[in-house]
């Protein structure tokens, strides 16, 4: 059953007709629930959570697998409006891959939800679980900076004024949103939860409110290419501007970091 799963999902899904299509999407669905299962039973046996985490992982990927199938099986619409696939090349687009990150978030959610709540109870589950959601939905609603036609291509001139057309990485969505999620994890994630305690204990504080908004806007800057293109002085299409990028990125972190034990 596993080798058959495996053969229908490495299918190209973008050829396939309906037909076709729905037996993939089965499979697809099967194949991400057993991860679902195999990544929380890991975690129950090494981590040592109660059963309760186990069942919040696999409703989160059953969820996240739901939502990759409803994106799958209407690949004809999506690809219309969206452009999910890139004909230059062979395989998913740029803004293809941001539509998959919003099921991957919400299934990332769910596990750390369980976690923060073994760790720091509900507060801390609830803001780290709303800040593993943030980059992905920012990023869908600016899933136009990130289209292939947009970023790969980056056009200069030469010592003649000619124009000259490279092809480069561009804004690869992959490498912000993982370098965003660590970070609104990270920050957003801390300040959230600052807010609601204090909300809750009646003892709100503005600092707490500053520092939120603060993080909000630093991992927003970080999933903006286009606006970080423009003020910082190298070009963020290209791989050593990408490294820059996120080193400055660190950086930023790092500074909250220390701001919010000096708080």
């Amino acid at each position: 059953m596993f080798e058959k799963l495996i053969k229908n999902i490495s299918q190209d899904w973008s050829v396939l007709d309906k037909n076709e299509l729905k037996s993939y999407v089965l499979s697809g669905f099967i194949f991400l629930e057993l991860i679902g299962v195999a990544i929380s039973l890991f975690l129950f046996l090494i981590v040592n959570l109660p059963v309760s985490f186990v069942i919040y992982v696999i409703i989160g990927f059953t969820i996240s697998s739901i939502l990759e199938s409803i994106i799958v099986y209407n690949r004809d619409y999506l690809d219309e409006k969206y452009g999910l696939f890139y004909n230059e090349y062979k395989g998913i687009s740029y803004q293809g891959l941001i539509l998959f990150f919003i099921p991957i978030s919400i299934a990332f959610a769910f596990i750390i939800f369980p976690l923060a709540l073994h760790q720091g109870g509900i507060c801390s589950a609830i803001s780290f679980s709303l800040a593993a959601l943030y980059p992905a939905f920012f990023m869908f609603l600016r899933i136009n900076v990130y289209k292939n036609e947009n970023s790969r291509e980056l056009v200069t001139e030469n010592e003649n004024g000619n124009k000259i057309t490279e092809k480069v990485i561009g804004y690869h969505p992959v490498i912000y949103y993982i370098f965003g999620s660590l970070i609104s994890c990270h920050i957003i994630g801390f300040s959230l939860m600052k807010v609601i305690i204090s909300f809750i204990g009646n003892n709100l504080d503005l600092i707490y409110f500053i520092y939120l908004i603060c993080s909000l806007l630093i991992v927003s800057f970080i999933l903006s290419p286009d606006i970080a293109n423009k003020l910082l002085p190298f070009e963020l299409k290209r791989i050593n501007g990408l490294k820059k990028f996120l080193i400055i990125g660190i950086m930023m972190m790092a500074i909250m970091g220390l701001l919010f034990v000096s708080w």
